[in-house]
């Protein structure tokens, strides 16, 4: 159990299973989720973290950060991304991004991932920290979440686990939750799909317990185990450096080759 920066956590446990951290705006779950990666970076963890809120570059000290744009990364008429593949701890900000092209770059990134680890195994487990989970998880079945389903089904196996971060219980599909051991809960909202789903995982009291936390207190829930815990704001001492300022050369197209040869 590792408690560096206070912050309750069981490094064995995220070797077996995924990890999730919910509840409303300005409960501290962001912060919460910057020091878990944080923690597990001193255990030399590789982190892939997907920022759609253009956030963790402020509050995380993951090494490095790349900012994703359609018209410097999306080739339209390939349907291509043009990206670094991350082989040191990122965050990739993909805020500028629609979020059907988050959804697409998500899922491309971790196709890459899921086949480098298969075909090229690593000693070096990775995490992939998903922001705005809701986006990807509300339904892990569906086509665009192909490949967080089988990373937080099978990714034990390839030493590749998932932490998401979400705003509601309610926007997380079952099959993930059922995937996570580890969960940190914060404020729930009063919204009544919201407070159903949580009820039916952790009972009445629970519920109400939850809907009376304040800013930086959580249920933490560890293999069927329950417990109140307060998470001080996580504070980096670095924050993180873009990692490649120049743009990328594209592929040139067919056409294009054919002009330059014409020429």
């Amino acid at each position: 159990m590792s408690t560096r920066f206070n912050i309750p956590f069981d490094i064995t446990e995220a070797m077996k299973s995924n990890i999730l951290v919910s509840g409303t705006n300005h409960t501290g779950k962001s912060r919460l989720a910057c020091g878990i990666c944080s923690v597990l970076q001193t255990f030399n963890w590789k982190i892939v973290a997907f920022d759609n809120t253009g956030i963790w570059k402020q509050i995380s000290d993951i090494p490095f950060y790349y900012s994703l744009s359609e018209n410097r990364n999306f080739d339209e008429a390939q349907e291509q991304w043009h990206y670094l593949f991350p082989t040191t701890s990122m965050i990739f900000d993909t805020s500028l991004l629609l979020p059907v092209n988050q959804k697409s770059f998500v899922d491309d990134v971790l196709r890459r991932l899921w086949l480098a680890q298969v075909y090229n195994p690593q000693n070096q487990w990775t995490l992939v920290a998903l922001e705005e989970f809701q986006l990807f998880g509300r339904d892990v079945r569906s086509n665009v979440a192909q490949n967080i389903l089988r990373i937080c089904s099978a990714g034990r196996n390839h030493k590749i686990r998932v932490l998401a971060i979400t705003t509601d219980l309610a926007l997380t599909d079952s099959a993930f939750i059922r995937l996570t051991n580890q969960r940190y809960h914060g404020k729930i909202s009063s919204e009544e799909n919201g407070l159903r789903k949580f009820r039916n995982y952790y009972g009445l009291d629970n519920t109400r317990i939850a809907r009376e936390l304040d800013l930086g207190y959580f249920l933490y829930y560890l293999n069927d185990k329950i417990r109140i815990v307060s998470v001080p704001c996580f504070q980096p001492s670095r924050l993180p450096e873009p990692y490649r300022t120049q743009p990328i050369e594209q592929p040139k197209s067919l056409w294009q080759r054919i002009k330059e040869a014409l020429k």
